[in-house]
């Protein structure tokens, strides 16, 4: 039979709490390592997707990214054209109307001459008022950008103005002039519009020369 004396009885306490704390402390250890292994999983998981894409499917999403960014422009590309045509159309609408409301002061004119001229005994003052109908009708004309092709007699003969119905043969003016004036030719803002119908004329000396 074994006698434990004091001190023996209370290094044993000792070591015994010693090797519970430790135990403990390995314990507490243990479980933070996993509580952390636990927290890092869903992260590497989550990003395990990604990384395992291939490059095809990538390539697909960016394709398609692509073509979203494509049709988005072609309909905002498509809105604009509609908007802008209409927007033309509205103001050539605004600019024909304007038009016909200053020839509709020329009409008006028109009607208070022919009023005038089955009561007038002067037939001076018809001519007078016919010629004032004529400035108003071009000066509107002329507001407008129209300008009348110079188209004198004996001028010279211009073919990107004048258009040539006839040579006459005369020594009166200078081989190819214009003779006569058939009809009036125009230009919108220096670009001709119908080009005048003129007679040129043709020298017979000339030929007779050649």
């Amino acid at each position: 039979m074994r006698i434990f004396n004091k001190d023996e009885t209370k290094d044993s306490k000792e070591d015994a709490q010693a090797g519970a704390e430790n135990s403990e402390a390995q314990n507490s250890g243990s479980s933070a390592e996993e509580a952390y292994e636990a927290l890092e999983k869903p992260k590497e998981a989550s990003a395990s997707p990604e990384a395992e894409k291939s490059p095809e499917a990538r390539c697909q999403e960016e394709k398609q990214l692509l073509m979203d960014k494509y049709f988005r422009l072609a309909a905002d590309f498509d809105n604009f054209r509609k908007r802008n045509a209409r927007q033309m159309e509205e103001n050539r609408k605004a600019v024909l109307e304007q038009v016909l409301l200053d020839f509709l002061e020329v009409t008006d004119n028109f009607d208070r001459a022919l009023k005038s001229a089955k009561t007038a005994e002067d037939m001076s003052s018809i001519v007078s008022g016919i010629e004032q109908l004529s400035k108003q009708f071009f000066s509107i004309l002329e507001k407008y950008g129209i300008e009348k092709i110079e188209s004198e007699k004996a001028s010279e003969f211009d073919p990107h103005r004048h258009e040539a119905v006839q040579h006459i043969e005369t020594s009166e003016v200078p081989d190819n002039t214009i003779v006569d004036v058939y009809k009036t030719g125009y230009a919108l803002n220096s670009k001709v519009i119908r080009p005048a119908m003129v007679s040129v004329a043709r020298n017979p000396d000339d030929e007779v020369e050649k």
